[in-house]
């Protein structure tokens, strides 16, 4: 039986269009889902609807991981609940537009529209990861996290996210060399 996106597909269809501006000449046109990292307002059928899609998805596709790794501002709270639901631990990890001294280690990230700090921190050489995050865009921010993750001796053994946006999934896959999954694609 086919999975029903009923809740999420409606989200993603009415979601409002805003343009965001990195500085004054770099401008970028971002829908605003409401389980994205700009959204505000969900509603139970929606939280339910991908929480569970989420948590099924993972078993199906990523059977054996340690835990899941999630990125502020949008994959963690997805994180959060996939791993509740899976009874499995996470590890959220912490953006700022600061740069910190007490962590034990951070990486700057550039998007289309931002730039900012992710902030690696628990975690231990041999560890095998599950990465889950909101919306994949250009895929940027992931291959920022896998790249460290590579570094410090973590198995990325996927990723999974909500939406994905057009095909830069498929290069995203190809540079970091593991699967990548999602419930949805624009």
């Amino acid at each position: 039986m086919s999975p029903s996106y009923a809740s999420l597909s409606e989200s993603i269809r009415e979601a409002k269009n805003v343009r965001i501006y990195k500085n004054k000449d770099t401008a970028y046109d971002f829908k605003l889902y409401p389980f994205g990292e700009r959204g505000t307002y969900i509603a139970p059928e929606l939280i339910r609807e991908i929480t569970h899609n989420l948590a099924d998805a993972v078993t199906e596709q990523f059977p054996d991981f340690d835990y899941i790794v999630s990125p502020e501002p949008g994959g963690h709270t997805w994180g959060m609940l996939a791993a509740y639901k899976l009874m499995k631990p996470m590890n959220i990890l912490r953006l700022s537009t600061e740069l910190y001294e007490n962590y034990e280690v951070s990486v700057r990230r550039e998007t289309a529209y931002n730039e900012n700090y992710i902030y690696f921190d628990g975690f231990s050489a041999g560890d095998r990861v599950l990465l889950l995050d909101d919306v994949i865009s250009s895929g940027a921010t992931i291959r920022c996290i896998a790249a460290q993750l590579s570094v410090m001796g973590i198995e990325l053994v996927g990723v999974q996210a909500i939406l994905a946006k057009g095909e830069h999934y498929k290069q995203l896959e190809a540079d970091i060399g593991v699967p990548v999954r999602f419930l949805s694609q624009v």
